[in-house]
């Protein structure tokens, strides 16, 4: 099994509407050193861009369940979806400790219709 393949994390919506890909990098990912999440929405069970996705990003401590990051306050609009037109989105952040956290992307649109949300949770370990 080549470090390439099993960095990359694929999961269907709880719906089905399509498919999220999550690439850490580096890999395994470190504490207090900026890990780039790759995030690429398909059309469900392909490898074909879905364009113009409405999500967010929200990383928390597993344990805890506390929010440590969200992608939509970035914009400064917490809350409000994150629009990408090219699907293929690249978020940094630094995870504080070692241990378990959790990556949950909703989707809440698909070129640019509203859809009733759907996500993906990704399991990630910090080492």
């Amino acid at each position: 099994n080549t470090s390439n393949s099993s960095s990359a994390l694929t999961k269907l919506t709880d719906d089905g509407s399509i498919t999220v890909k999550l690439e850490p990098s580096p890999n395994p990912i470190k504490p207090n050193e900026q890990t780039q999440l790759k995030v690429s929405f398909f059309k469900p069970n392909t490898e074909e861009i879905q364009p113009h996705i409405d999500y967010d990003m929200i990383i928390s401590e597993t344990s805890t369940n506390k929010t440590i990051f969200q992608a939509s306050n970035l914009t400064g609009q917490p809350g409000i979806p994150v629009h990408t037109a090219e699907s293929i989105v690249t978020i940094p952040f630094t995870f504080p400790a070692k241990g378990e956290y959790t990556i949950k992307i909703p989707v809440y649109g698909i070129l640019f219709n509203p859809i009733v949300p759907e996500s993906v949770t990704f399991a990630t370990h910090v080492e």
